[in-house]
């Protein structure tokens, strides 16, 4: 006993590793910080680049671009023209439409089944369980392109080519999001999930009245993750849904590059608005999905 309490008290406690930090020498800080200020700069200007052509005049979106000066990071004439032109001329507006109702089924739906999966993989004891578990982590880190033709082949099957079914169903069961409820919900205590049992309460209203309420980083991680997967979602919708009335938001950004000439000002206006939306919902969630991806042991 003598000897555990010996090294126990030779590992360093939360306390002490940040008081450590809190050691750390200044000019370490400034380094730390110069790296990561450097590193964001150069993450971030291609994008403000791109933003800011999405105002410029089309004749001068590459006029400073070689050699690079001031001039091309600061515009000298401004235009709203090609975001009125992408709204009131194209079917922009109606793949807008489709990747938000397709994005926010998905997460709906998702949220649902891969939350449900979780808990089955965290506090049930079934044969197999460890290999099917093997087989949920092996989803996401298999290429999408290895399993677009037995896919479509199935959804022809099913007649759901070009539909919005295509789109959606496919997209529900997610591997990652499974593995983030699987780690969330494997913490907690079973003594809360054994009293309500006790109470009467079915494995259904626990999960609904007992865990799910207070999994709110985790539900919130997970539907961040589903709805920028489907809002980002390119090759699957080109292939399984290519009409108009079911284009999504990248499909229709890809159309304004064409093989003759390239409309710039409506491309890098779509893809402004493209990034807005999940830009949007990211920043106004940052704090639950932090918490969740660290509450899982993930790092994004």
């Amino acid at each position: 006993m003598a000897t555990a309490a010996a090294l126990a008290s030779q590992v360093p406690t939360a306390r002490t590793v940040v008081a450590a930090r809190r050691r750390r020498p200044r000019w370490s800080r400034a380094v730390l910080y110069a790296a990561l200020t450097l590193i964001a700069l150069v993450m971030l200007t291609p994008l403000y680049w791109a933003l800011l052509s999405a105002v410029r005049p089309q004749e001068v979106v590459f006029q400073h671009v070689r050699p690079v000066s001031w001039r091309t990071f600061v515009p000298q004439e401004l235009t709203l023209q090609y975001f009125g032109e992408v709204l009131t001329r194209t079917r922009f507006p109606r793949a807008l439409a489709n990747s938000l109702f397709i994005s926010l089924t998905t997460v709906g739906a998702g949220l649902v089944v891969n939350s449900l999966a979780g808990f089955g993989f965290a506090k049930f004891a079934f044969r197999g369980k460890a290999l099917l578990f093997v087989v949920v982590l092996l989803t996401f880190m298999m290429p999408f392109e290895a399993i677009v033709i037995p896919l479509y082949m199935v959804i022809r099957q099913l007649g759901w080519v070009d539909s919005y079914l295509a789109l959606i169903v496919p997209a529900i069961p997610h591997g990652l999001s499974i593995f983030l409820f699987r780690q969330f919900f494997a913490e907690f205590p079973n003594d809360l999930l054994d009293a309500a049992r006790i109470d009467g309460a079915s494995w259904w209203a626990i999960y609904w009245r007992v865990v799910a309420p207070l999994s709110t980083p985790a539900f919130i991680s997970a539907a961040l993750m589903l709805f920028i997967m489907q809002w980002d979602a390119f090759f699957w919708p080109l292939v399984a849904a290519n009409s108009a009335a079911h284009t999504v938001v990248q499909v229709e950004i890809s159309r304004f590059v064409m093989q003759e000439s390239t409309s710039w000002g409506r491309l890098f206006a779509s893809t402004a608005m493209a990034i807005g939306v999940p830009m949007t919902l990211f920043f106004a969630l940052q704090r639950y999905y932090v918490q969740g991806v660290t509450a899982t042991g993930l790092r994004a």
